[in-house]
């Protein structure tokens, strides 16, 4: 069974640190009690410079810390050594992070992974353990304590929290492992963000673990193996002289789940039913297009938000010879508010009531007005 990983607070680290300093000093002063000063100095010399070489992975994660708070990018892990160790069965010569790394891997693909099944259901099956187990990093917040190891393998697969640097490396390092070619898109432009691309017979996918959710509260897929047609929007721009094209759309989620309607009047239903199965987006054909357009999709994505949750709609793609409607998805249960306060909850609706005109009975009235002439639309599922 996998375990959820483990977490020793950065402070704490910090404090073991310190105590073992003190512990240095403490038996540097018994040890040289009455001897001359120029002997305790260069002792003390010697003593400190033994202690910065051992202790110099404590500053070079300083050093990481400063920097990732002043914005700086993440170096890209290097995982060539853990997959020779992998290859060869050998993992002597491996450091101890990169030991762990081995170890975990090993452990998952076992568990995840069957004889017969094709790269895709591998690639997917390494996409929905990230997807369960691995939480986008709730210490992002703080740019203090967010300098743990979450961008890298090691640190997403011994605390199971990633930043979008860590979800990119950890899935590339799995399918490195399993033979699928994956490369790494580190863009840096317009802030940072990284994902992956994949190969899958001969064609090239995009795949973003860290936008379609990394919970195990919704299934994720808007991003799963999906076109440049799709992912290049200009959010997050990248040289696409050194990744290769991805035009592939045989394996793309979002294609071959998409609901095929005979009309409009089928896509409300569409979208509840992806609501009822907690999907993060809900994908449509149209059989007959004949009266949508931008607007109609608007509408319904306005009506269906009144009790199910908030959607919108986010645009049509030309996917596979197919025009896919993207319907995007909050569902007003996805928001996990046991950990808040509930004198927290009240203030904050008392506010957000004020600043949206507040929801008299007047108000209820109006709505109740507007929604009769939605009903014939939505069919109910208002």
């Amino acid at each position: 069974m996998i375990d959820r990983g483990e977490k020793i607070p950065f402070r704490e680290r910090i404090e073991i640190k310190k105590r073992h300093i003190r512990e240095f000093f403490s038996e540097l002063r018994s040890r040289l009690k009455g001897k001359s000063v120029l002997i305790v100095c260069l002792a003390g010399v010697i003593l400190i410079g033994i202690l910065f070489l051992q202790n110099g992975r404590m500053i070079s994660s300083m050093d990481k810390i400063l920097n990732q708070a002043e914005g700086s990018v993440h170096e890209i892990y290097d995982d060539s050594k853990v997959i020779s160790a992998y290859r060869n069965g050998d993992g002597s010569r491996l450091d101890a992070e990169d030991a762990f790394v081995l170890d975990k891997m090993t452990e998952i693909i076992d568990e995840i992974i069957t004889d017969g099944m094709t790269d895709y259901e591998k690639e997917k099956a390494v996409y929905d353990w990230q997807q369960k187990w691995v939480t986008y990093g709730e210490e992002d917040l703080n740019p203090i304590s967010a300098a743990t190891d979450n961008y890298t393998p090691y640190g997403v697969l011994r605390s199971h929290n990633a930043i979008c640097v860590g979800n990119a490396t950890t899935f590339k390092l799995f399918m490195d492992a399993l033979n699928i070619p994956c490369k790494i898109i580190h863009s840096t432009e317009n802030g940072e963000h990284a994902w992956n691309v994949v190969q899958l017979d001969g064609e090239w996918y995009h795949v973003d673990v860290t936008f379609d959710g990394g919970t195990a509260s919704r299934a994720g897929y808007a991003y799963f193996n999906v076109p440049d047609s799709i992912k290049d929007d200009g959010s997050w721009p990248w040289d696409h002289s050194e990744i290769p094209a991805a035009n592939g759309t045989k394996y793309c989620y979002m294609l071959n789940n998409a609901t095929e309607c005979d009309n409009l009047y089928q896509i409300p239903e569409a979208i509840k039913k992806a609501m009822d199965d907690n999907m993060g987006f809900a994908a449509v054909t149209l059989k007959d297009r004949t009266d949508f357009n931008r607007s109609v999709a608007d509408f319904i994505s306005n009506s269906m938000s009144m009790e199910n949750g908030a959607v919108y709609f986010s645009n049509a793609y030309s996917l596979g010879g197919k025009t896919v409607y993207k319907f995007e998805i909050n569902n007003w249960n996805d928001t996990d508010d046991q950990d808040i306060p509930p004198e927290v909850t009240e203030k904050l609706t008392s506010i957000i009531d004020r600043l949206n005109g507040g929801y008299s009975e007047d108000n209820e009235e109006f709505a109740e007005e507007d929604t009769e002439d939605t009903y014939e639309l939505t069919r109910g599922y208002k």
